[in-house]
């Protein structure tokens, strides 16, 4: 199987599944998954942000006709902001994560974050 040129944007991998890529990948530059079969669907991480998140919800929206409604699940991978900062945007979803990643939760706030980047960049 051929990757997906590293484009922003939602690209089809085949069987339903679906890479939403944000190059360049670097700090808070995510990358989702989406994978879908018949009614059912599944979200890997949300984006750094809610603005983020609906761009990338837009695109899947116009692109495969699936609302952020009709996500049914995300798998947050960890905790870290950007994947699961995101995740108030598909608040109705079920959230799948590991038992650490949910601890972390509230440990690791955007006011947290917003520090970590201030100390990062001097």
């Amino acid at each position: 199987m051929a990757f997906p040129e590293f484009t922003r944007g939602l690209h089809d991998i085949g069987n339903g599944h679906f890479a939403f890529l944000q190059p360049d990948g670097g700090w808070g530059w995510n990358n989702t998954g989406l994978i879908t079969d018949g009614d059912q669907t599944l979200l890997v991480d949300t984006m750094y942000d809610e603005r983020l998140t609906g761009d990338m919800l837009d695109e899947v929206q116009r692109r495969l006709g699936i609302t952020a409604k009709d996500i049914d699940r995300v798998v947050n991978t960890h905790a870290n902001g950007d994947h699961t900062y995101g995740n108030r945007c598909v608040c109705h979803a079920e959230i799948i994560t590991s038992r650490a990643s949910a601890d972390e939760f509230d440990a690791l706030t955007p006011a947290t974050m917003l520090g970590i980047m201030a100390h990062a960049t001097g």
